[in-house]
C-alpha cells in the first residue's frame, strides 16, 4: 500500500541554497490554457493544451530572516529569485522542484498583532519556469 505524503517533512531553500525552516507551506501549480478543436462526424470538442502559468504560494512563520528575504523582495521586485521546495518524507518518499523566476504578486511589507505569532505571511506570484530535480 502506497502512503500518502506528510507536509510535516517539507524543507524551503532560498536561492542560496539556505534553508528557510519558517516555511510551513508550498504549493507550485500550473494552470492550462486550452483551444478547442472541432472534428466533422464527432460530436465531442477535442481540447489541446496552447500554454500555461506556473504560480508558487509559500507561507512563513515571520521571523527577522523572513523580514530581511521580503524586504530584499521589496527593494527591487523586478528581480525574479528562485527557490527549491523539497519534501522528505521517510515513509512516502521524496521529491524537489527548483522554481525559477519567481516575481510576487503582492508582499505583505509589515504585519503584527499583540499576543499572536504571524503564522500566514505568503508570498505568492508567478514563476518563469520549475524542474523536478
Amino acid at each position: 500500500m502506497k502512503e500518502t505524503y506528510s507536509g510535516t517533512h517539507g524543507h524551503f531553500y532560498d536561492q542560496n541554497g539556505r534553508e528557510l525552516p519558517e516555511c510551513i507551506g508550498f504549493e507550485l501549480s500550473e494552470e492550462f490554457e486550452k483551444g478547442e478543436s472541432k472534428r466533422a462526424g464527432q460530436l465531442r470538442k477535442r481540447h489541446r493544451v496552447l500554454a500555461s502559468s506556473v504560480s508558487m504560494t509559500a507561507t512563513f512563520e515571520r521571523t527577522s530572516d523572513i523580514q530581511q528575504l521580503i524586504m530584499e523582495i521589496a527593494a527591487n521586485p523586478e528581480k525574479k529569485v528562485n527557490f527549491i521546495g523539497e519534501l522528505d518524507d521517510k515513509v512516502a518518499g521524496k521529491y524537489r522542484v527548483a522554481v525559477t523566476g519567481f516575481c510576487p504578486d503582492s508582499l505583505s511589507l509589515a504585519k503584527w498583532s499583540h499576543g499572536e505569532l504571524d503564522e500566514d505571511t505568503s508570498l505568492e506570484g508567478t514563476v518563469d519556469d520549475y524542474e523536478f530535480i
